[in-house]
């Protein structure tokens, strides 16, 4: 390997936070030593610029140091005096065509013109390189800071000889002149104070960060110090507490700044003010004068039809379509004084136009992706999830992926008032509901791959015979699992305890390879053997008489387990597990050796969009679940990032429950192309409606509230009568243990 090749082994280098935080004060800093202050003198500079006629400040600061070093400018400008009444642009020319006859003595090619009030040289020396933190975006190499009052401060002293395009000078100790400063050569010093830039500053290397910390202080390049409203104090820290943020549109911002308002009312010439008010999370501005007369109107956000706020639809339709839910981000918004709608506006405009049109947009979605498998045999999988934990649901969604694509083809969904309220048959009804659906779509379904529910296997044999019925192989063997270790944390079971991930690796191997139950059977049972150090044994059931391992030779001593030893109370434990009934009838459900893994996948991300801990209305609940097959759908074929070198990202993670560090590829981020599409959709909606929110809704035909308004079997009584017959055993709460042992007694 040469010298000059690098290694690409190990991980990428990665910054951190606080290292591009670092790294960009570096070049911050790099970027302000090159800055320039002159103070109040800032337009006169400018006049001298244009006087000597230099395209950059850079040659305007040149010329001044060429013609200081070659000690002509004290006698260029003896003859000035602070009091002179001759006017600063013809004192500018006079300087420059003095300067301009000592050309020929600096060895510094470029324009040699001068404009400064010297009389005493200053040795180059005397300048500080010290910078101080500036704004590193202005590009124009002057800082122009509006002051008061002319100070003086000490000069730091160095003799080291200092390159005039590298001096830098901290903003503390700015060289301004005192106006009432004496004339005398001892006690005058410049009254100016220069920070030149590189002629390269415009290559540095600047790191951008996403992190809006790192810019937080970072300002426009043509703005004044005095532009921005700054936290420098307690009282700006009670200030900036009281405001509020509101949400503003960028477009009606825009039109405010280019609308031009008269301060003084233009029919009375009263002086004219601004009144505020918020409706809903819109932001009205009116200008009116102390008679009542408007000098001009303005709102934050668009007004759709019947006075609709744009932003209040908006908003809402990003709090359903994010997964969120109100309470939350009303409770945030109360943080931050931030105006929005109030909750009866949400609920209102999520029942009249987020849930129709969320549904509207599945469909099409749907119908788009069923197009795509018509006239073709489908293998789909299935799974179903209720909307709480433990056995009081009241939802269940039953969810069918297409085995090759893994895209979702249907998600239904059931209240348990549709199964006289019984929360088990849930599952079955809703499977039974999406097998309809596809035979009503004409999608010739040859296979169905589900977990070993008890319903589902009884329904897939009387209804659908016709159809392969296949069970997921991680569920059957996570069960195995669980019977395996049981048994081994049993009395004279202890070595079997080494021996469980073996066996359990050993039944995904049989499901494999197998195409018959005999095959399987062979394979399966061959554990039974190779656990008591036997690789060959007779099997009267297979082709051959004689079944070995499939392993290759094994040498003596490379065996890590110990073996058991054969008729023990350990082996003959995992004989009849192995062996038992129930699983060697299940064995034809795995023979195909199907995995569900993408399905549970999206169960997790249904828990985005619908949470176990929250309750909603049938429609919210069925709008939630297709919020989350069509985030799914939509990114589905998302790639897998790579690293620089090509190679596939990896990452990390460690599962406490099994000890164990496992890895997962670490796909492209979402981009959640059809969330626009979908606000389109709702915002047309509305735009279309003549009606508006305020009208009756009808529920739907399946809507199982129309079978009972509550889950409860019996009706509520009133909350008058709830109150009197409750009875608390703290009303009393003064009652002692001594005034009880007394009552006892």
């Amino acid at each position: 390997m040469s010298e000059n090749s690098k290694s690409n082994r190990g991980r990428k280098r990665c910054l951190t936070d606080s290292a591009r935080k670092r790294n960009r004060a570096t070049v911050a800093s790099k970027w302000n030593k090159s800055r320039v202050y002159i103070g109040n003198q800032f337009e006169r500079w400018n006049e001298l610029k244009a006087i000597l006629n230099v395209d950059t400040h850079a040659e305007v600061a040149n010329v001044l140091l060429n013609n200081y070093h070659a000690n002509n400018i004290v006698d260029a400008v003896s003859d000035y005096q602070p009091n002179s009444q001759k006017s600063e642009t013809e004192e500018l020319e006079r300087t420059a065509n003095v300067v301009s006859k000592d050309t020929a003595v600096t060895s510094t090619p470029g324009p040699s013109h001068i404009h400064s009030r010297f009389h005493t040289t200053c040795d180059v020396s005397d300048i500080s390189s010290a910078g101080e933190y500036h704004r590193e975006s202005d590009m124009s190499g002057i800082e122009e800071f509006c002051s008061s009052a002319k100070k003086a401060y000490e000069i730091e002293k160095s003799t080291s000889f200092i390159n005039p395009f590298d001096l830098t000078i901290d903003e503390d100790e700015m060289c301004l002149l005192d106006d009432d400063s004496s004339d005398s050569d001892e006690e005058f010093q410049p009254n100016f104070n220069l920070t030149l830039r590189p002629s390269n500053a415009d290559q540095l290397p600047i790191e951008y960060s996403d992190d809006e910390s790192d810019t937080c202080d970072d300002d426009p390049a043509d703005a004044a110090e005095t532009d921005y409203k700054r936290v420098n104090s307690i009282e700006d820290v009670e200030t900036l507490i009281t405001d509020r943020p509101l949400l503003v549109y960028q477009q009606p911002l825009l039109d405010l700044a280019n609308t031009q308002i008269s301060t003084i009312c233009k029919i009375c010439n009263e002086a004219v003010s601004i009144c505020v008010d918020n409706i809903g999370s819109a932001t009205y501005l009116k200008w009116v004068c102390k008679l009542g007369h408007v000098a001009n109107r303005w709102c934050s956000q668009s007004i759709l039809n019947r006075r609709m706020h744009a932003g209040d639809l908006v908003f809402a339709s990003a709090i359903l379509l994010s997964g969120n839910n109100f309470q939350k981000i009303s409770t945030l918004a109360k943080f931050l004084k931030l105006p929005i709608l109030s909750s009866s506006s949400f609920h209102r405009i999520q029942k009249t136009y987020l849930v129709p049109s969320i549904d509207r947009f599945w469909i099409q979605k749907q119908e788009s992706t069923l197009r795509e498998f018509q006239n073709t045999d489908i293998i789909v999988l299935g799974d179903g999830r209720m909307d709480s934990p433990g056995h009081c649901a009241q939802y269940c969604s039953y969810t069918f992926m297409e085995y090759t694509s893994k895209k979702i083809l249907c998600i239904t969904t059931m209240d348990k008032r549709s199964t006289d309220r019984k929360s088990t048959n849930l599952e079955k009804a809703c499977f039974l509901r999406g097998m309809q659906f596809f035979k009503d779509k004409g999608i010739k379904v040859v296979e169905v791959v589900t977990d070993a529910h008890v319903q589902i296997a009884s329904v897939m044999r009387k209804d659908f015979p016709d159809i392969k019925h296949s069970f997921d192989v991680w569920h059957g063997t996570k069960n195995l699992g669980k019977k395996l270790t049981k048994i081994s944390q049993e009395k004279g079971n202890k070595e079997l305890s080494g021996w469980v991930k073996d066996v359990v690796n050993h039944y995904w191997h049989s499901a494999e390879v197998s195409t018959t139950c005999e095959e399987f059977l062979d394979v399966w049972y061959g554990m039974l053997h190779h656990i008591v150090n036997e690789h060959e044994w007779f099997v009267p059931f297979a082709n051959s008489t004689v079944s070995t391992c499939q392993h290759g030779p094994l040498e003596d001593g490379s065996q890590t387990k110990e073996y058991l030893k054969k008729g023990s109370a350990a082996h003959n434990a995992l004989r009849q597990i192995v062996m038992d009934k129930r699983l060697v009838k299940n064995i034809p459900y795995y023979l195909n050796c199907r995995s569900t893994s993408e399905l549970e996948n999206f169960q997790n991300l249904i828990l985005v969009y619908s949470s176990k801990r929250h309750s909603y209305s049938p429609p919210v609940y069925r709008a939630r679940n297709r919020l989350a097959a069509l985030d799914h759908n939509s990114h589905a074929e998302r790639e897998v990032m790579k690293n620089k070198d090509g190679s596939l990202r990896w990452q990390r993670s460690y599962n406490k429950k099994t000890s164990r560090w496992s890895v997962h590829p670490v796909k492209v981020e979402k981009n959640y192309s059809y969330v626009q599409d979908l606000i389109r959709h709702i915002i047309t909606s509305r735009i279309e409606d003549d009606i508006g929110m305020n009208r009756p809704m009808e529920l739907e035909a399946d809507d199982p509230r129309r079978i009972s308004a509550h889950l409860a079997p019996v009706p509520p009584p009133s909350t008058r009568d709830i109150v009197a017959s409750q009875i608390s055993r703290f009303e009393n709460l003064n009652k002692t243990i001594e005034y009880w042992t007394a009552e006892g007694q």
